[in-house]
């Protein structure tokens, strides 16, 4: 038996019949202080005469070991992994096929397998978040060894951690939060202690990957639902309803918020006062009438209708009442439908105007495509999607967010499980270069299908049932234990989100142009859909900058 392992970068995937001899090795990696740094190692083995697997264990050896986790890479079926009919090429595979993309975490007493002909990849995150004493020179050895302790294969890495850290700046970052998504697959009563302990543990995970901004379902969110349906309730205001007027509870919303701040989200996203796709009527409003509980506005209110305007305008003043008294008003987003259109327009801005005045002081936005609602001033602070948002650029348009979904595949970045991960990380040199303010992705725990009419497996259906191709719904897998599997594209994502800091570091040791300039050394200028689609770019970009900052740092300290 031949047995082969080889250290490769984080880019990487490894598809279960891919030659481990064409993947590119790598030897030494750097980061600064507190970020989380990742790799792989791939492995596999040859043999005439293993009939199915040889078990073996792993470790590493190393000085940073407490800050050391392996994750598993599995493969999940895509059956939907790109657009039908697209001539877009950047694809790994455009095929049903099993991809590689749940991170199961390793435990030291579990098996590896080698599986003759069958390659395998381990996923190395070095977390360094608060790592405040090491920095320097490290080796981590690299260990596959049988029951015996016999050692089938060793390799080993250097890593250099340089004596500087992240930038304290980040950018807004939300993945819409679907918390009923949660009550549904776990089975939980919504908005129960059991949900709120699920809920936490998912917001944990959220904000340890970079997401500091979470969609507050003050109301239930009208979200991906068929006309004339319902997702399960999840409002977090209680509402009575008299003669006199109505009444408020916020026990729950100031509940959702004490956990928001446990695991340190600092934005909210208030959720969305009318319908998607273009405001044409009310949310699911659940109030307590005459002692019961009864939905008084959903599908058949009109968005402009007197009585749902007049219940709108109370709720939001009085819901802006306590956002002050939590001293979070200013950090909160408000939404009035997701992604309009252009045929909507009118629709949009006279539901818009019924409560605009309310929320002079605030930001008040939505994901849309279409230039004409910023141009005729109707959404003065937009966030428009990566294939339109040269549009905006061009108009120069200030504090700027972007967002993408499904409907991004061509040329754009964005984070399928068939794209390669080189697709996925792009974006933090995009959002660093325009200086873009925050972004915003529709799918971080999505279970549902489309119109949200059934849950779905995730670990199986990894579409949504058809509705978008394979990841783009969710970034994390409900894990049995009622904390979240993550992905590879989970962790990808934060690498640019940390790509982003180090570019704001090293912009403070030097200049805005000066990183830029590094950044555009390989290519004659980095757009949203122009860029080198390979993973040694942002390997070597990153070398480049971690390179510079610690002579920056060197030199600075011999003044």
């Amino acid at each position: 038996m031949k047995y082969s392992a080889k250290i490769i970068s984080s880019l990487e995937k490894c598809f279960i019949n891919d030659d481990i001899s064409l993947l590119k090795s790598i030897n030494n990696l750097s980061c600064l202080k507190n970020e989380k740094l990742n790799f792989q190692i791939a492995y596999t083995v040859y043999s005439d005469t293993l009939r199915d697997k040889k078990p073996a264990f792993f470790m590493i050896k190393s000085e940073l070991n407490e800050f050391i986790k392996i994750y598993k890479v599995e493969s999940v079926p895509c059956r939907f992994p790109v657009m039908h009919n697209t001539k877009e090429l950047d694809y790994q595979k455009k095929e049903p096929y099993l991809y590689p993309d749940l991170l199961d975490e390793y435990i030291h007493s579990d098996n590896v397998y080698f599986v003759p002909n069958v390659l395998q990849s381990l996923f190395i995150e070095i977390n360094l978040d608060y790592n405040s004493l090491f920095h320097g020179e490290y080796t981590l050895e690299c260990i596959f060894f049988d029951s015996d302790n016999e050692i089938l294969y060793k390799t080993e890495i250097s890593i250099e951690i340089i004596n500087s850290y992240l930038d304290d700046e980040k950018i807004k970052y939300t993945q819409w939060f679907h918390s009923d998504c949660l009550s549904s697959y776990y089975n939980v009563k919504p908005l129960s202690e059991k949900h709120f302990k699920i809920i936490d543990n998912f917001m944990k995970t959220a904000s340890e990957y970079g997401i500091n901004t979470i969609l507050t379902p003050v109301l239930t969110p009208p979200l991906d639902t068929k006309i004339g349906g319902e997702r399960p309730t999840i409002q977090l205001i209680g509402i009575r309803k008299s003669d006199l007027g109505y009444e408020y509870n916020y026990d729950l919303l100031d509940k959702w918020i004490n956990l928001c701040r446990k695991n340190n989200i600092e934005f909210f996203e208030i959720s969305h006062f009318f319908t998607q796709w273009g405001a044409k009527h009310a949310p699911k409003i659940i109030a307590t009438v005459n002692g019961r509980k009864k939905r008084i506005f959903g599908w058949d209110t009109d968005s402009t209708s007197d009585d749902y305007v007049v219940f709108l305008r109370d709720f939001i003043k009085n819901l802006i009442i306590h956002l002050k008294k939590l001293n979070i008003d200013k950090k909160c987003i408000f939404h009035i439908s997701d992604e309009p259109n252009e045929k909507t327009v009118d629709n949009y801005k006279a539901a818009k105007n019924t409560i605009s005045d309310l929320l002079e002081d605030y930001m008040v936005t939505d994901a849309l495509s279409s230039i004409e609602f910023y141009k005729q001033g109707i959404v003065k602070k937009p966030i428009p999607s990566t294939d339109k948002i040269h549009d905006f650029i061009e108009l120069k348009v200030k504090n700027l967010w972007a967002y993408y979904c499904g409907g991004q595949y061509i040329d754009v970045s964005n984070r399928y499980i068939a794209m390669p991960s080189y697709r996925n990380r792009i974006i933090g040199a995009q959002l660093y270069k325009y200086d873009i303010e925050g972004f915003l992705h529709w799918g971080y725990n999505f279970y549902y299908n489309q119109y949200s009419r059934k849950l779905i497996n995730p670990f199986l259906i990894t579409d949504a049932d058809f509705f978008a191709p394979s990841g783009d719904a969710y970034t994390v897998y409900p894990g049995n234990d009622y904390k979240p599997l993550k992905s590879l594209r989970l962790l990808i994502f934060n690498e640019a989100l940390q790509d982003i800091r180090a570019f704001k570091t090293l912009e403070k040791l030097t200049s805005y142009s000066h990183v830029i300039s590094i950044i555009e050394e390989e290519i004659d200028e980095l757009t949203f859909n122009n860029y080198p689609r390979n993973n040694d770019y942002i390997l070597n970009l990153r070398k480049k900058i971690n390179r510079e900052i610690s002579q920056h740092i060197k030199d600075i300290k011999k003044i």
